[in-house]
């Protein structure tokens, strides 16, 4: 996707080539923004089924029941690519117009 093209995505620190892999190992990323061509940007954070489960089965071990993340988007593996990939359908779809952008200063 090139540079100039929305939605992007906006990470809080450094997605190196070391911060890729563990987020892909770990199946899970947080501390990441989506940013539509509007300037609105949304905090969301991504998961594979993998640790998805896991989590959910930690969680429902400690009687919470849920795992509920706002903005919270479930991908195949936890890559660059399907995180583009994912939010440049999710912005086609809508997806972004049913969450609360994060207030600009």
């Amino acid at each position: 996707m090139p540079a100039n093209e929305y939605p992007v995505l906006l990470f809080e620190t450094p997605f190196d080539e070391r911060s890729q892999f563990e987020a892909s190992s770990k199946g899970y990323l947080s501390g990441v923004s989506v940013q539509q061509q509007n300037g609105n940007t949304y905090p969301v954070v991504f998961y594979d089924c993998v640790r998805l489960e896991q989590d959910l089965e930690y969680e429902v071990s400690s009687g919470r029941m849920c795992v509920a993340d706002p903005g919270m988007i479930v991908v195949p593996e936890v890559t660059l690519e399907n995180m583009l990939i994912a939010i440049k359908k999710l912005d086609i779809e809508g997806y972004f117009n049913s969450l609360q952008p994060v207030p600009r200063l």
